[in-house]
């Protein structure tokens, strides 16, 4: 049911009893992963892997904590961002608090026992990212982390992309993760898509990117597409991005302590997406 994929921590959060570090998690659909940090450096990092039972969060935090490391200790911040499907930016002028149910069932659907949560996005247009939360999966994490707080992986892709003195012309932000990836399309420093897709092939990967291409008009020689995340280099998928876009790119972490010891150059692209929560 839970898969422990990595488990590194610096000698520092080892020895330490000190509470005055920050945690972060992602929580995606076949995916957790957890970091904590002191004021400077990722202390420590653990990846999991969903299997079967997806829903029965309950279950899944139980294996969690017996396989963890970090869930347990004290923490004074705790941010847990959601990596869902059922997300939506929408511009600052059009959000309301009521408006969120309303929104998400016109896009996704109707739903029962979901709550709904907003971020508002920290860039200089501050739209809100507006998602759901299933009440059994609220309820796992609170019975497991104290004084947190939820935001959505979209919100710190954002900010990240776009945040103050920023400026991007035209790209692609490509994340990849257990089965569904998340594309970004920026094109004159706006955002223009911000969307999650499944995936089960490598074909599956090129049709859903070259049909974004030609929505937007863009060319596949001169836009530049950064990606990052759970895939493998060595693979056909990534041959095939290789094939088809002339200005592809790894997106890699920074030169954080804590990796250095544990990735090599050719899967330093892997974490990004996990470290990249934690600027």
């Amino acid at each position: 049911m839970v898969e422990q994929k990595l488990s590194i921590a610096s000698l520092q959060h080892q020895q330490s009893s000190d509470n005055s570090s920050k945690l972060i998690a992602e929580i995606g659909v076949n995916h957790i992963a957890l970091l904590v940090k002191d004021d400077h450096n990722l202390q420590a990092f653990e990846l999991f892997e969903l299997k079967d039972e997806i829903g029965n969060w309950k279950n899944v935090f139980v294996a969690l904590a017996n396989q963890s490391k970090i869930v347990g200790r004290k923490y004074v911040d705790t941010t847990i961002f959601l990596n869902t499907v059922e997300a939506l930016i929408v511009p600052a002028g059009k959000f309301r608090q009521e408006s969120m149910e309303p929104y998400l069932t016109a896009v996704y659907g109707n739903t029962e026992n979901d709550k709904c949560e907003a971020n508002i996005v920290n860039i200089p247009t501050n739209p809100a990212n507006i998602f759901r939360l299933s009440t059994k999966l609220d309820e796992a994490v609170n019975a497991h982390f104290s004084d947190y707080n939820y935001k959505h992986t979209y919100t710190k892709i954002l900010e990240n992309l776009l945040g103050s003195g920023n400026v991007l012309m035209e790209m692609l932000k490509v994340q990849f993760y257990p089965k569904h990836m998340t594309v970004t399309v920026i094109y004159g420093n706006k955002l223009m898509l911000m969307q999650s897709y499944p995936y089960s092939s490598p074909e599956d990967i090129i049709y859903y990117l070259l049909n974004i291409v030609q929505e937007f008009s863009l060319n596949v020689n001169s836009t530049a597409v950064e990606v990052s995340g759970m895939l493998d280099i060595g693979s056909r998928h990534f041959e095939l991005l290789e094939n088809v876009f002339g200005r592809l790119s790894l997106e890699t972490i920074p030169g954080d302590g804590l990796f250095k010891e544990h990735l090599n150059v050719s899967n330093a692209h892997f974490y990004t997406p996990f470290t990249n929560l934690s600027l």
